[in-house]
């Protein structure tokens, strides 16, 4: 589907929102230890439900890690706003 830009919302609690070009959804299942991050989250795109589960490392103002989709891997890089 090409390069996206969506905007990850994570909360200490583990509550959190992933919202893109493609849609938005919401996650409970977060876990943050130290700098390590990951969820799972289940996105509704163009009719289709696609489960997306996401581990990352959060350095700064940076995070980067890999989305493991029904498409297989995808690496990710993002920076705080």
């Amino acid at each position: 589907m090409g390069q996206q830009t969506p905007t990850l919302t994570l909360n200490a609690d583990g509550s959190g929102k992933l919202e893109g070009p493609l849609g938005k959804a919401s996650f409970t299942d977060g876990k943050i230890n130290g700098n390590d991050v990951s969820y799972s989250v289940t996105m509704q795109i163009m009719g289709q439900s696609f489960k997306l589960d996401v581990t990352a490392k959060a350095e700064g103002d940076t995070m980067s890690g890999t989305m493991n989709t029904p498409m297989g891997p995808s690496t990710f890089t993002g920076t705080r706003v």
